[in-house]
């Protein structure tokens, strides 16, 4: 009897302190930057595009800041976790969204995304933007670079919560897709990146 006790007791405590289960057995929530669709059309093809991430962004903790209280202590969230890491997320996010059309000319070249930040910063307990930092590197297929720039992108979250924060990040990301368009079509335009021509 003794031992079924024991037996109960140690299954008990092991439920209790299960990462998917945390402050009153709440299961922890898992974000993406929401639904992708993928582009029509026959004639569509992508960028070719990666995206990597160092800096202790290769996890899958959501991570927010205090700057009204202590802006160089990153923090996560404890209920709350993204389904994969935040490289992977801004990949997909950016794929349904950078492609050439049958009235583009696709280029050699390949954009080479590292991605700095990807945080919720509170300015203060019920205000908060969602920050996505990049440096974009356009390379050629010999590693050369022909042009580089850094961004730090800055949305608004609706709640300040990690839902709200995942609503603001993803809207950086949908600008950032725009950005990188505007990007390489001002450099095409100014004529610097003719040897990314297929």
């Amino acid at each position: 009897m003794r031992i079924l006790i024991l037996l109960l007791a140690s299954l008990l405590l092991a439920a209790c302190t299960s990462p998917a289960y945390r402050n009153g057995n709440q299961p922890v929530a898992q974000f993406d930057l929401g639904p992708v669709a993928a582009p029509g059309g026959l004639s569509v093809r992508p960028w070719r595009f990666s995206v990597s991430a160092g800096g202790g962004l290769e996890d899958v903790a959501m991570r927010y800041r205090l700057a009204y209280a202590d802006p160089a202590r990153v923090m996560e969230y404890a209920q709350s976790r993204w389904v994969s890491g935040p490289a992977e997320l801004l990949q997909r996010r950016l794929e349904s969204r950078l492609y050439w059309t049958g009235a583009q000319a696709a280029d050699a070249c390949e954009l080479y995304l590292e991605l700095r930040r990807f945080e919720q910063v509170f300015s203060s307990p019920v205000a908060s933007t969602g920050v996505l930092g990049v440096r974009v590197l356009l390379r050629r297929k010999t590693g050369a670079v022909v042009d580089e720039t850094l961004w730090t992108l800055e949305e608004p979250a609706p709640t300040p919560d990690a839902a709200g924060g995942v609503q603001a990040l993803a809207g950086a990301a949908d600008r950032l897709a725009g950005m990188l368009q505007d990007w390489r079509g001002a450099g095409a335009a100014r004529g610097g990146r003719q040897n990314c021509q297929e």
